[in-house]
């Protein structure tokens, strides 16, 4: 019967936490401080604004020095924590401890934020308020090793430190971009006593070990992670892609995976692409990566290139199928340049260099 009861009460509180709303909860909390430290608080956290204001601005609104509002706000969240047995302070208590536990003990602020999916920027704000108040979330950051997290308990951070130092100093040291997959296998080799559901979520707060927009694990001061200017961008796009794409497509590309601020414009990708030896144009507007096997030049040029390596005379058809490989053109392209007689001979059916 008990049991039973307990089942209905957890069903009910799974209900309820799905269905808050975070910033009516932090109104309803709010209840009984005095006006003024209300409003300081809602303005300081933004719960009534985004994004929330500055202790200086407050201050000059209400004709008081910025530590006197650093004390009002503090005098506040101690009141509210006070209420931590209250039943609006405990449901949304309830649901962030709820999402940092299920992401390994430690969560990105931003992260957890996004798992709890807010319906605006106030109601985040409101979260961040509750944390604050909260005896059992923390705050953790930690200047070049983790960005600024939640936790429930401050003994996770050793192993979480742990795992981020061997990838850092042993896994990437390489060079190579990692999937999900590849980095928990090598994580798991090296560190066997962390569970291999934590390891991700573990990396996930580390300052400099980053996943770029396709997935793939790295250092954050790598290229292929945090691109920089256009070339960097488009050198990505390719390198993911794994095959010659037109600049309108790259350009595309690079908005479709965020990979900028601003919108790309296919003209500018082009220029770019136009004075980057790292890109071989094999078609009309279709790039390649030089480090495919890519390289600049005619059609003629290709195909001198093909006969010179192959170091004999070649049939029709195998040469067309090499300078395929190599442009994006028509066949007839490639046989009005193959019969140029100042440039290549014909002997029965074969082509050679004519010397």
């Amino acid at each position: 019967m008990n049991q039973a009861k307990e089942t209905n009460k957890s069903k009910k509180s799974t209900a309820s936490v799905a269905e808050l709303n975070f910033l009516d909860l932090a109104e309803k909390i709010l209840t009984g401080l005095p006006d003024r430290s209300v409003e300081i608080v809602q303005r300081r956290f933004g719960l009534t604004a985004h994004p929330g204001e500055t202790l200086e601005k407050i201050g000059k609104r209400y004709g008081i020095t910025r530590e006197r509002v650093r004390q009002i706000i503090a005098e506040a969240i101690k009141s509210v924590a006070k209420k931590s047995d209250h039943e609006h302070f405990l449901l949304a208590e309830e649901r962030i401890v709820f999402t940092i536990e299920g992401n390994g003990g430690i969560i990105k602020k931003a992260d957890a934020i996004e798992k709890i999916k807010v319906s605006s920027d106030e109601e985040a704000n409101a979260i961040k308020f509750f944390a604050a108040c909260s005896k059992k979330i923390f705050g953790v950051e930690e200047k070049g090793m983790l960005e600024k997290s939640w936790v429930v308990s401050k003994d996770v951070l050793a192993p979480i430190k742990k795992a981020i130092a061997h990838a850092e100093k042993n896994i990437f040291k390489n060079k190579a971009l990692l999937s999900d997959e590849e980095i928990v296998e090598k994580l798991a080799e090296a560190l066997p006593e962390f569970p291999k559901d934590d390891l991700i979520s573990f990396l996930s707060v580390s300052e400099k070990v980053k996943k770029n927009k396709f997935g793939k694990w790295g250092m954050i001061d790598w290229m292929e992670i945090s691109p920089k200017g256009t070339r960097e961008k488009v050198h990505l796009i390719l390198k993911e892609h794994k095959k010659p794409l037109h600049f309108t497509e790259i350009a595309e590309l690079i908005d479709k995976y965020d990979l900028g601020k601003r919108k790309a414009h296919p003209q500018t990708v082009h220029n770019e692409l136009i004075k980057d030896d790292r890109f071989v144009l094999v078609g009309r507007g279709i790039y390649a990566l030089s480090e495919w096997g890519y390289f600049a030049g005619t059609i003629k040029d290709i195909i001198e290139v093909i006969l010179k390596e192959a170091g004999r005379p070649m049939e029709k058809d195998e040469i067309v199928e090499k300078v395929l490989a190599m442009r994006k053109v028509k066949k007839t392209t490639i046989m009005i340049n193959l019969n140029n007689r100042k440039f290549f001979q014909k002997k029965g059916n074969k082509y050679s260099l004519k010397k």
